[in-house]
């Protein structure tokens, strides 16, 4: 079996004492079900990793983030049957914008 690699991007965004964060309770089939984890998601083709962030946080909250802060890189060797991953972490503090019903699941401010 030949192993692939996906590139993509996590980030927390952190304001007023708390950090957004997904409840991925939403989709059947998600690797994630039932987990909390920042927003974020793979790279579309041409992408950089700051591009791929804002899109993807945009798509999963509604919300525009500024200032974003690149925190390190992530891998999870196999982390799906033939995928390794690779995950550039962000955090932000500044945003603009309503939240969304988010079709990746709930979305809550949790307390730091």
């Amino acid at each position: 079996m030949s192993q692939i690699t996906i590139l993509s991007t996590l980030c927390y965004l952190r304001s007023g004492g708390k950090t957004l964060m997904l409840n991925r309770n939403k989709k059947v089939n998600d690797v994630h079900l039932g987990k909390w984890n920042g927003l974020g998601g793979k790279f579309e083709l041409g992408e950089t990793p700051e591009q791929c962030i804002l899109r993807e946080f945009k798509e999963e909250s509604g919300l525009d983030l500024e200032g974003l802060d690149l925190r390190g890189f992530i891998s999870f060797p196999n982390f799906k049957s033939g995928e390794d991953w690779f995950v550039f972490l962000y955090t932000a503090s500044k945003f603009s914008g309503t939240l969304i019903d988010s079709a990746e699941g709930d979305l809550s401010w949790i307390e730091n």
